[in-house]
């Protein structure tokens, strides 16, 4: 059980911090410095990286989760 809740704790801080990264702080900074077709090519490339990592947070989460076992 310590494992599951780790994991399930892991996989929250992963997907909400990382939204939370992108938002409040990666967003301000890119509208300051980057015109909008280099903010689309930033943010692009940054979720092509950052979304598997939440698909696999995601799926911990609901493996994980105290309703499934």
């Amino acid at each position: 059980m310590p494992l599951a809740i780790t994991l399930h704790l892991l996989a929250a801080v992963i997907w909400v911090g990382g939204m939370f990264f992108a938002y409040v702080v990666l967003r301000p900074v890119a509208g300051q410095l980057l015109e909008p077709p280099l903010r689309l090519t930033l943010w692009t490339q940054a979720f092509k990286r950052f979304f598997p990592w939440v698909w696999l947070a995601v799926l911990i989460l609901l493996i994980s989760s105290p309703a499934s076992g």
